[in-house]
Parts: C-alpha cells; sequence; structure tokens
C-alpha cells in the first residue's frame, strides 16, 4: 500500500512552487497526495492589485474563483486530484481555531503517513501561520473528538521546505543544510507547467518568471552538492528509526560517477 501525503501551503501558489516536484513524483509513484491551502491568497493576486491601485473595480468574488481554478489546474499537471483550498483570507496571519479544526478533519479525512509545509519560522507571515496551525491540527487530529465523524490520525513524519526565502535576518534561522534532498528533475517539466497556471501572479507561458524561479531555488546550492540538476530540499521535523545505518541506493548510485560525469549531470539546464 502506498503513502498518503498531505501538503499544506500558506498561498496557493505554494504547494506547487516549494514541493511541485516531490508531489509529482509521489502520484507517479502511485502514492496518495492531497494539497491544502488555507488561504484564497487575495492579497497576491498581482495583476488584480495593479488594476486596484489604478482606481479600477474589481470582482472579489471572481478573483477567489480565479485562484481556486488555478490551483486546481496546477495540481493536475502534477497528477493531484484531492485539492482542499479552505479560502480563508489571507489578511489573517494569526493561528485561528476555526482554520485548526477544518485542517484537522483533512488529516482525519487523507489520513497522511507524512505533511509537507513552510519552514516554522518562515518570514512571510502566511507562511509560518499556515505551519504553526497544521502542527496544532496535527495535534488536534490525533485526539478523540466526539463531535467529529472521525476517527483520531496520528502523522509519522513532517518535512519542512527549506528553500531559501526573503532576505532578510530572520531568514537566518533556517537550517543550512537539509537532511532531505528530493531530485527532480525528472518531473521539473512536470511542474514548470503547474507554476505557469498562477497567471493571476504574472506566470505563464509568455513569461520567463517560473523558469529563472526553477534555476535559482531548483537548481540551486542544494541541488549542486547533492550533484542533481534540479532538486527540492526539506528538513525532518522527527528523527527516522532505522535497523542499522542508511544509506541512500541512490546516493550510492551518483557516487559512482567519474567528476567529468558528475559536472554534465549536474549542470543541466533543462527549462532553456
Amino acid at each position: 500500500m502506498g503513502l498518503s501525503i498531505l501538503n499544506i501551503g500558506g498561498h496557493p501558489k505554494d504547494v506547487i512552487l516549494y514541493a511541485g516536484g516531490t508531489m509529482a513524483i509521489h502520484t507517479s509513484l502511485g502514492d496518495r497526495v492531497c494539497a491544502l491551502t488555507p488561504t484564497h491568497g487575495l492579497s497576491h493576486h498581482g495583476r488584480a492589485l495593479d488594476k486596484f491601485n489604478q482606481g479600477k473595480a474589481i470582482d472579489l468574488s471572481a478573483l477567489i474563483e480565479e485562484r481556486k481554478q488555478e490551483l486546481n489546474e496546477a495540481a493536475n499537471e502534477l497528477g493531484v486530484t484531492d485539492v482542499r483550498f479552505l479560502g480563508h483570507s489571507d489578511e489573517i496571519v494569526l493561528p485561528r481555531e476555526e482554520i485548526i479544526e477544518e485542517i484537522a478533519d483533512v488529516i482525519c479525512d487523507v489520513k497522511p503517513d507524512i505533511m509537507i509545509t513552510h519552514w516554522p519560522d518562515d518570514s512571510v507571515a502566511a507562511h509560518s501561520n499556515a505551519t504553526r496551525m497544521a502542527l496544532l491540527a496535527i495535534e488536534t487530529a490525533a485526539c478523540l473528538r466526539p463531535s467529529k465523524p472521525y476517527t483520531p490520525h496520528g502523522v509519522k513524519q513532517v518535512f519542512f521546505h527549506v528553500q531559501e526565502g526573503r532576505t532578510n535576518v530572520l531568514e537566518n534561522t533556517r537550517p543550512q543544510n537539509p537532511t532531505t534532498v528530493i531530485d527532480i528533475t525528472d518531473t521539473i517539466h512536470k511542474k514548470y507547467k503547474a507554476m505557469n497556471k498562477f497567471k493571476s501572479q504574472f506566470y505563464g507561458e509568455d513569461s520567463p518568471l517560473q523558469r529563472k524561479l526553477s534555476e535559482s531555488l531548483d537548481g540551486s546550492v542544494h541541488a549542486i552538492h547533492a550533484r542533481v540538476p534540479y532538486a527540492e530540499a526539506f528538513v525532518a521535523m522527527n528523527p527516522e528509526v532505522y535497523r542499522s545505518l542508511p544509506m541512500s541506493e541512490y546516493g550510492a548510485e551518483l557516487s559512482k560517477k567519474n567528476q567529468s560525469e558528475e559536472l554534465s549531470h549536474m549542470s543541466q539546464m533543462l527549462l532553456n
């Protein structure tokens, strides 16, 4: 039986931007993957903000529906069909009991083995807030709740994505080295297509934005040190238990390459 994975992002785009390649890998393996965003992300609707600042009228309900549709279409590019769009305002950047309960309900429904979310001290308030609520929801979901139709469920592992964020002093709280690096080279084009669904934030086939982000984030120092072209990096919340010291089979395979083969492999730029 495959894994169940719940990926939570503060804004609709975030579940794709930070872990889209990893999600695509797991759907191809037959694992269940659910993408959840607690907010509608309207504060990040770039095109709408431009209109608003120009004094033009905007239809808030239509814009929220547009963001929801973008997320569904993006997730579909990755093989993810279970998308939970809770639709709360992203003006609220403090944990709310209502949202914690809703996330806990999703946890009990999806029964994830693994949860993916932001670094807890991410300096984007909506990101760190989503993680705080997710961690509280994990505790809530593991408890007996007589008012709910769900049996308790415990999440086995949480992975925080640790790609570079804003350039400020708060970001120094991020760990410099991830515990887990996922080679997403085989799914980078799927992620690229998925991200280009977010046209409300100036992505799209006619925009160079995602190609630039992929090369700087997915092709970052984490990928270089792992000796792969593109990677998503994570820190595991809990130590894993093994019967003996672990060695990655894939890591062993990469170590067999000579220096010229390593350079040729890891320096591929597939989004040109």
